[in-house]
C-alpha cells in the first residue's frame, strides 16, 4: 500500500543526502533578504531546485496569459510571481545548484516577502517526470513537509520578511508577515488527524484524515466551545496543503493575536480517496491524473462522516452562527455546494478563486432556501487569476438577488499559494464571525 514511501526512503538514503536552508538579513538590496540552499549529495551529477521558487512579473507586463521573467536578482519593488507563461527563450529554470565537486550543491539568491516551497531534483533534465517514486525529487531531509504520510507533499516551505525599505511600494502591498510566527503566547498547533471514514482508501482502509489547527488558548478554558472553520484544499492537493504550502497556523496565530477573530478551530480535510469509486490520487507519485470527485459526493460524505466525528473529539460549537467552510479553487466550489445544499449548517462561506459554474442560484433558489440570502459570504480571486470570469459571475448571480457579500481582488494574484494567503487573511480580518447579514458597513 505504502510503496511509494519505501521507495522514497530507500532513494533518500542512496543519495546520501543532508541539506539547510538560510534566511539571512542582508540589509541591501534587492529585497533586503537572501537565501542560502545547501545540499550534500555525493552521487549527483547536476541538482536543480524545484517546486515554488518562481519568477517575477510586474503588473506592467502580466495579463492572464503572458508575464515577464524577471530573476530575482533583478527584483524591484511592486514585483510579485505568477505561476503561468511560456518561459523566456534562454532563461535557465528550475534554478541550477553549484558544485564543489565533493558533493556539496548551494545556490544563493535574494527573495522579498512570502513561502516558498521548494525540492531537489536529482540528475534530472525535465522535471514533470521527476518525482518521488522515480527518487529524483528529494524532499528537504532536515525541513521536512508537514504531511500525514510521506509522499503526502512534495516540497518543503520556509518563509522570507518584510523588508519595507526594498521592497516597499505604493502600488502594491505584497507584505506577507501575517504568516509569520506570532508571538509565542498566541501560538496554537497543527497536526495531522486520521478517523473513521467507511470506504476510505488513504492512508488507510476506512480511514480518512485532515488537517487540524488548534488555538493557543484550546484546553485552557473548562467547558468552553470554540468557533469552526472548514478549509479546503484544491484540485491535485490534500489537507497539509494548507499548512505546508500556505502557513496557515501562523496566519490564525496572527489573526487571533490581532483581536481580528475568536480563537478558532480550524479542520482541513482531504477531498480525494473518500472512496474507490476514482483512481487513488497521492500528490508524491505518478498518480497526479486522478479526477476530482464530485462536490455533491464529498459534501455527501463530510456530512455523514467527518462532521460529526470532529463534533464528538472537539469542543466546537454545534450552531451554524460559529461554523463557517472555505476552500481554494475546487474547495471553492465545493465551498459553493455547501452554501447552496448546506445552507442551513454553515452561517459563512469564504470563496477563495472559485472554481465555480453556472447554473448560479437565482430567484427559485432563493424562494426555495431563504438562508441564501442571510448568510457571511465572501467572494475573492486574483487579478490575474484564471478563474476571474467565474469569480465575477457568481458575484454577478449574488448581486442580481441582492444577496449582500465581501470581495476582494488580489491585486497580485494569480491562481497560487500567495493569492489564497491573502484570501485567508482578509476573509479573517473583514468577514469570518463578523454579524450578519452583511451590510455596506461590514469590515470598516
Amino acid at each position: 500500500m505504502f510503496w511509494y514511501s519505501l521507495l522514497g526512503l530507500l532513494a533518500l538514503c542512496s543519495l546520501r543526502a543532508s541539506a539547510s536552508v538560510t534566511v539571512r538579513k542582508t540589509s541591501k538590496g534587492p529585497t533586503g533578504y537572501e537565501v542560502d540552499f545547501k545540499y550534500t549529495n555525493t552521487t549527483a551529477s547536476r541538482v536543480l531546485i524545484g517546486g515554488g521558487l518562481q519568477v517575477f512579473s510586474d503588473q506592467f507586463h502580466t495579463t492572464l496569459d503572458s508575464r515577464a521573467w524577471y530573476d530575482p536578482h533583478d527584483y524591484q519593488p511592486g514585483d510579485f510571481y505568477v505561476t503561468y507563461g511560456r518561459q523566456e527563450e534562454g532563461y535557465e529554470w528550475p534554478y541550477e545548484m553549484k558544485s564543489d565537486g565533493d558533493g556539496l550543491w548551494t545556490y544563493t539568491t535574494p527573495l522579498p516577502s512570502g513561502i516558498y516551497t521548494y525540492a531537489y531534483l536529482v540528475d534530472c533534465n525535465y522535471a514533470p517526470n521527476c518525482s518521488i517514486d522515480t527518487g529524483q525529487l528529494v524532499i528537504d531531509p532536515d525541513l521536512p513537509p508537514f504531511q500525514n504520510v510521506q509522499g503526502d507533499q512534495v516540497a518543503s516551505s520556509f518563509q522570507v520578511p518584510f523588508d519595507a525599505k526594498f521592497q516597499g511600494t505604493d502600488d502594491i502591498g505584497a507584505n506577507f508577515d501575517y504568516a509569520l510566527p506570532a508571538p509565542r503566547k498566541y501560538r496554537g498547533t497543527i497536526t495531522s488527524v486520521n478517523y473513521t471514514s467507511p470506504g476510505s482508501i488513504h492512508p488507510a482502509p476506512d480511514v480518512h484524515h485532515f488537517g487540524l489547527y488548534l488555538p493557543a488558548e484550546y484546553g485552557k478554558v473548562g467547558g468552553k466551545k470554540y468557533p469552526l472553520l472548514y478549509l479546503s484544499h484544491g484540485a491535485g492537493g490534500n489537507g497539509n496543503d494548507w499548512e505546508n504550502q500556505g502557513r496557515m497556523s501562523s496566519i490564525m496565530d496572527n489573526l487571533i493575536a490581532g483581536g481580528h477573530i475568536a480563537p478558532t478551530v480550524v479542520v482541513m480535510p482531504s477531498f480525494y480517496n473518500l472512496d474507490d469509486s476514482l483512481p487513488r490520487f497521492i500528490m508524491g507519485n505518478r498518480s497526479n491524473s486522478a479526477p476530482v470527485p464530485a462536490a455533491q459526493t464529498v459534501r455527501e460524505n463530510y456530512e455523514k462522516y467527518l462532521f460529526p466525528w470532529v463534533d464528538a473529539h472537539y469542543a466546537v460549537c454545534d450552531e451554524p452562527a460559529c461554523r463557517a467552510f472555505a476552500g481554494l479553487s475546487m474547495g471553492g466550489r465545493l465551498t459553493y455546494e455547501m452554501y447552496v445544499n448546506a445552507t442551513d449548517y454553515f452561517d459563512y462561506f469564504g470563496l477563495f478563486s472559485p472554481a465555480t459554474a453556472a447554473p448560479y442560484v437565482d430567484d427559485a433558489a432563493l424562494a426555495a432556501n431563504p438562508g441564501l440570502g442571510e448568510k457571511g459570504i465572501f467572494v475573492a480571486y486574483g487579478l490575474y487569476d484564471f478563474v476571474f470570469d467565474s469569480g465575477r459571475d457568481l458575484q454577478a448571480a449574488l448581486d442580481r438577488l441582492n444577496v449582500r457579500y465581501l470581495s476582494r481582488v488580489t491585486p497580485f494574484g494569480g491562481h497560487f499559494w500567495n493569492t489564497w494567503q491573502d484570501e485567508l487573511w482578509w476573509f479573517g480580518v473583514k468577514a469570518l464571525w463578523k454579524p450578519i447579514p452583511f451590510t455596506a458597513r461590514t469590515g470598516r
